[in-house]
């Protein structure tokens, strides 16, 4: 009978070990700090100069941005060989990129013309015309061999705001801005550099083009 005993007390002192080590595990990692991403922003900084007389009694509203899917997270997408991409968890857009990219752009085409005013998506002020852009890339390429650089293509629709209205100018405009390293930050430069870059070009055209 004693030697039963010493078998069971044995057989049950292993398992209540293996419990008492999970819960002083899991104790110890209670209140410890979950990793929190860096946050960036996109901003495409101040126009270079207004743009005036070309457009400037017509306003234009900034339509729904579309982000190819691939892109369209928070977290940086970074290109890391031919058919490879890897999107960063730990280094995020602070918001949804399609709702900030949109600001950008409103923002930036209204300080820089060619129109009257441009506002944003939920304006209620009348507008002639509804400008919609489809991001099809936004990453980092950091392949290997090869400088980093920061890349963007945008897709530019602008339709007349009434029902049934066509499309009135179209371009695709995109920028490789050369990094001085493959790092988060600077990649977040290198995009406000590209959008930059790519609205200038946008204003220019649409200061150009006659629209009616």
């Amino acid at each position: 009978m004693r030697d039963r005993n010493i078998a069971l007390a044995s057989r049950l002192v292993l398992p209540m070990a293996l419990l008492v080590a999970s819960a002083l595990v899991a104790a110890c990692s209670i209140g410890k700090p979950v990793a929190q991403p860096t946050t960036y922003v996109i901003e495409a900084g101040t126009p270079p100069a207004r743009l005036s007389g070309a457009h400037d009694k017509e306003v234009v509203r900034m339509g729904y941005v579309r982000v190819a899917s691939a892109f369209s997270g928070n977290s940086l997408v970074y290109r890391t060989d031919e058919v490879t991409f890897v999107a960063d968890p730990y280094q995020a857009f602070i918001s949804d990129p399609r709702a900030m990219l949109g600001n950008q752009m409103a923002a930036w085409l209204d300080r820089a013309g060619p129109f009257k005013a441009v506002t944003q998506s939920d304006s209620a002020v009348s507008a002639t015309y509804t400008l919609e852009a489809t991001v099809s890339e936004l990453y980092g390429d950091f392949r290997p061999g090869q400088p980093a650089a920061a890349v963007m293509t945008v897709q530019f629709a602008l339709v007349g705001s009434d029902i049934g209205s066509s499309l009135v100018f179209e371009r695709t405009i995109s920028r490789r801005v050369p990094l001085d390293r493959a790092s988060p930050d600077a990649l977040v430069r290198g995009y406000d550099r590209s959008l930059s870059e790519i609205l200038t070009e946008l204003a220019g055209e649409l200061a150009a083009r006659k629209l009616r």
